[in-house]
Order: structure tokens, then sequence, then C-alpha cells
């Protein structure tokens, strides 16, 4: 790897949404669109929860957004399926 290769942004923010969700396959199909493929299938409870199998938002930021909520919905329909009496 060359020491003096800049590296763009996007590249830079592929790496970190990569490194941030290991669950997902992130990567930017065309400029402008970012998708992540969620390498786990999704439980009945994971879908009721409004877990998605795959999410394109148009940048980074959105998709980093996106990929937070759907952990937190994945935790949470863990939680309830952990808890439930």
């Amino acid at each position: 790897m060359d020491p003096t290769r800049v590296i763009p942004r996007e590249e830079r923010q592929l790496a970190v949404l990569a490194q941030t969700y290991p669950g997902w396959h992130i990567d930017q199909d065309t400029p402008g669109e970012w998708r992540a493929v969620r390498r786990a299938p999704v439980s009945r409870e994971e879908a009721d929860a409004g877990v998605e199998r795959v999410s394109i938002p148009t940048s980074p930021e959105a998709l980093g957004s996106a990929l937070a909520v759907q952990a937190e919905r994945t935790h949470s329909s863990r939680a309830r399926r952990t808890f439930a009496p």
C-alpha cells in the first residue's frame, strides 16, 4: 500500500461503516447509491420488529443512520424474545 496515497472520502466512509456494522455487506453500487445487505437471514421476530435485509440510502450518513436503527430493532427483538414470559 502506498503511504502517500490519498484515500477518497467515500472510501473512508465505507471502511468506517463496514467496521461499525460487520453483520452487513456494505458497498456503493453507483455514485449516490449506497447499499447494505444483512449477512444473516432475518428471523420472523426481527421482521415483526421492522428489521430489514437490505437498505439503500442515498448517502453514507443516511446509511449509517439506517443501520443504527436496524441494530436497535435487532437488539429489541432479541430482548423481547429473551425476556418474554
